[in-house]
């Protein structure tokens, strides 16, 4: 063994076993390998969490208290369900003091028979029913609709009175106690005609209207309690009206350079006038615009709050500071959709979210007494967060008494450094770290899939993934397939020097990708496909320590590599086809793009060839993001993490939508009939797209992606010390930093170093 990898290996031991901050490590002693490596004994053994309630309990919803705010009440939004109805009939929902308020018009065979209807669920988780008994004259035809009446427990209406063309005669407006009995009404002075987008009332008796004036205007007015209008602006954003303060309206915008506005009208002036929180940074660009689902509302003049993917928000003025005040994922929640949020009186919040379920009604109070649940944290890829935000809520809804914290702002060099002192995150993505070249790091997991009983459910190929040398340390839940395609006339198979030997041949370039931006250097790109980890590559055999480096094979690679210093355009796959490349380079990452690729070829007569290997051509299955595990946890630790990835590779948490192939197949088949689902869909409404929705033809289909996937080896990266000395000396070359000679030489001695080092 060499003196540097003895060194590295004997520090990493020591501070194993040293641990954190002088604490004894807990994991087994550690048996070095005659390769050189270091073996941890294969665990047989695990335990996982049990869920203590029963299945009456777990009926009644009940919040942890995590956070800064607690929900006290998260309940299903349905309309009133009248037997008799017919399809139709207009109504909405929305927020108030009193609680979340669904009011719909329910219409019958017979439209003497209509009546107005309301059901709502009041904060404190009580429910209700009424009919809206507004003035009905007979042979008069209109409909009504309510909106919330800011500070108060009541509500507004309007109803609009339709002539014999069908145009508005009448505007009446209404002011409604909580029980939905008319306190007045007035008559508008004109008739509005144009539809009303977002309708309130105020504590000073005044009512607020806003409809949408295309394309990307809209007009604000302000009704007297006499029925005058007192106020007539059009704004140029996108808005909605929202209750705040003590029963004032506010105007929130957002503008079309993604900025937040938040406006009140001053009658007196007869104009806008920005809340002095909305010019706030936080409000004004200090977020991405990719993290609203809801544009901010007032809490008062200087504070506001809005919602986004990750949970809710605070900032106020003199705080300066946004505050996370409760997070959907330390709570089992997965909203997809944000509706609607007000801010009361008291201070409680109101939201209403959809999720795959449907509406839901969320209430939020400020928690005075914020407890600690065991936990663990999982470090994660910022692009892979909201994979481990679902599972964690999904782990959440299971284990209420547990918690799962996701951070995403590592620096991998100081992850590292905790990781191999024996501390730091519990689980790991391993994207942020690397994987394959990392065991000694990882907890192995040898028998964990049979222990959950998920081993059955797996596609047979996927369970390859999460190994290195023969033994499973990661997890995965997700894969895609790289390949590469030929024309019809193209080579039928091929190793390394087959490869070559095809280039040499061919007059075009080297191969072409689909997502190509430009016709830059591909040759670093091109070198990769002559590699699949250390034990299989064109360059060095690590057996018998023989190398290519300084050998008229290595030459040919160098001169053949000179047909991918550009890479043409992928001209819509016609590249291979028109000689313009020999190969494309060819990712599948989705179902869709199986059922595409099969059909291309089959229209096309191109061929699926794979990469060479030294056993002829393969496909690659890659692995997304494998989950490891921090070898030194804790019992207690481990427990918690062994349970998160049972739920990890749930059906329930792997049918979220986030690309890539499952590796389950039970969500394979459920995807399937989801995509079939949209396509009748699509063709019952006249949108069907045949070329990029094909329709599922499930024989040929299936029988293409098995054929993937039997003539597929999981894709492998060299150890990160050979990997370096590849990038450098190759990006020196194609750089013009050294010449062929000088690459030749450098690798030659630099390999010879690394496999010496390995004895």
């Amino acid at each position: 063994m060499g003196k540097r990898m003895r060194f590295f290996i004997v520090l990493i031991m020591v501070m194993m076993l040293a641990g954190c901050a002088g604490k004894e490590a807990e994991t087994p002693e550690r048996e070095a390998t005659d390769s050189g490596s270091v073996a941890l004994p294969v665990s047989t053994e695990y335990v996982f969490l049990t869920e203590e309630e029963t299945e009456e309990e777990k009926a009644v919803w009940k919040d942890n208290a995590l956070d800064d705010y607690i929900a006290v009440l998260n309940v299903p939004v349905t309309a009133e369900k009248v037997e008799g109805t017919i399809n139709g009939g207009m109504g909405g929902r929305f927020l108030s003091e009193r609680g979340c308020i669904f009011h719909k018009n329910h219409m019958f065979p017979i439209s003497k028979n209509d009546w107005y209807g309301i059901n709502g669920y009041l904060p404190d988780g009580g429910e209700y029913q009424a009919r809206l008994e507004l003035d009905k004259v007979e042979g008069e035809y209109g409909y009504f609709t309510l909106g919330n009446l800011s500070g108060k427990k009541g509500s507004v209406a309007y109803k609009k009175v339709l002539g014999e063309r069908n145009d508005i005669t009448e505007l009446w407006l209404y002011e409604l106690d909580e029980d939905f009995k008319t306190v007045r009404k007035v008559k508008t002075e004109e008739p509005l005609q144009l539809q009303i987008d977002s309708f309130m009332g105020d504590a000073e008796g005044n009512f607020h209207v806003l409809h949408w004036m295309p394309p990307t205007k809209a007009e604000y007015l302000i009704y007297s309690s006499d029925g005058k209008c007192v106020f007539d602006e059009i704004l140029n954003f996108s808005a909605k009206l929202s209750a705040f303060g003590e029963g004032q309206v506010a105007a929130c915008m957002d503008s079309s350079n993604e900025e937040r506005r938040l406006y009140e009208a001053d009658l007196k002036m007869g104009k806008l006038r920005e809340l002095t929180v909305s010019a706030e940074k936080p409000l004004q660009g200090g977020m991405e615009v990719t993290e609203f689902v809801h544009v901010a509302v007032p809490i008062d003049e200087n504070g506001a709050l809005w919602c986004t993917t990750e949970g809710v928000f605070t900032y106020h003025v003199q705080d300066k500071e946004k505050k996370l005040i409760y997070k959907w994922s330390n709570h089992g929640i997965l909203p997809q959709l944000i509706k609607d949020v007000l801010v009361t009186t008291d201070g409680t919040v109101e939201i209403l979210y959809e999720d795959k379920s449907g509406l839901n009604f969320i209430v939020l109070k400020p928690n005075d007494h914020k407890e600690e649940l065991k936990s663990i944290t999982i470090a994660v890829s910022p692009d892979n967060k909201n994979v481990y935000l679902s599972a964690a809520a999904y782990f959440v809804k299971k284990y209420p008494q547990y918690a799962i914290h996701i951070k995403d702002d590592y620096d991998k060099t100081s992850l590292l450094t905790q990781l191999g002192a024996g501390d730091g995150p519990v689980l790991v993505d391993t994207e942020l770290t690397g994987f394959e070249d990392l065991e000694n790091l990882w907890q192995p997991l040898d028998g964990f899939l049979e222990a959950t009983g998920i081993a059955e459910e797996l596609i047979p190929e996927t369970k390859e993934l999460g190994k290195i040398k023969g033994v499973t340390y990661g997890i995965v839940n997700c894969y895609r397939i790289s390949t590469l395609l030929v024309a019809e006339e193209g080579p039928k198979d091929w190793d390394y020097k087959g490869m070559v030997d095809a280039l040499e041949n061919y007059d075009g370039a080297a191969f072409t990708y689909q997502f190509i931006q430009s016709t830059v250097d591909w040759r670093e790109k091109f070198f990769e496909f002559f590699k699949n980890g250390v034990e299989d590559n064109y360059f060095l055999n690590p057996e018998t320590g023989e190398m290519i480096f300084e050998t008229p094979e290595f030459e040919r690679l160098l001169k053949v590599s000179q047909k991918a210093k550009k890479c043409p355009p992928y001209d819509e796959g016609k590249a291979i086809k028109n000689g313009g490349a020999l190969f494309e380079w060819y990712v599948v990452l989705t179902l869709n793009q199986v059922f595409q690729l099969r059909r291309r070829l089959e229209a096309e007569g191109e061929r699926v060839i794979g990469y060479p290997t030294r056993n002829g051509a393969r496909h690659f299955v890659e692995a997304v993001y494998p989950l490891a595990m921090r070898s030194t946890a804790t019992e207690e630790e481990k427990e918690i993490a062994y349970t998160f990835m049972k739920v990890f590779l749930s059906k329930e948490a792997m049918m979220e939508e986030y690309g890539y192939l499952p590796v389950r197949k039970d969500v394979l088949e459920e995807k399937l009939k989801k995509y079939e689902e949209q396509i009748a869909l699509a063709k019952e409404y006249g949108y069907y797209d045949p070329i990029m929705s094909p329709e599922l033809d499930r024989e040929k289909d299936l029988k293409f992606l098995e054929e993937l996937l039997s003539n597929s080896v999981p894709k492998k990266e060299f150890p990160a010390p050979l990997k370096a000395v590849f990038d450098e000396e190759f990006g020196a070359y194609l750089g013009g930093g050294i010449n062929e000679k000088a690459l030749d030489s450098h690798l030659k001695s630099r390999v010879w170093l690394y496999l010496e080092e390995q004895k």
